[in-house]
């Protein structure tokens, strides 16, 4: 290969990689948006403090009850 045929070859090889390295960007850093909508602040607030706060309600001693207790209706 000749020199100018080399850097023509890397040229184009530079473009495509700048071109995969653009839509990973997008993709990696685009903001994710809930299809539901934003929730509110209180209920945010309501459902960390509840959790932060409470203990498990169930405690499972194998997966058979677990699978049990899915199951039922409520």
């Amino acid at each position: 290969m000749t020199t100018s045929t080399l850097v023509k070859k890397l040229g184009g090889d530079i473009k495509e990689l700048k071109s995969d390295l653009r839509e990973m960007k997008q993709f990696l850093f685009a903001p994710l948006n809930d299809v539901e909508g934003e929730y509110k602040d209180a209920f945010v607030k309501k459902m960390l403090s509840r959790s932060q706060n409470q203990a498990p309600l169930y405690r499972f001693t194998d997966g058979v009850s677990f699978l049990n207790h899915v199951r039922s209706k409520k």
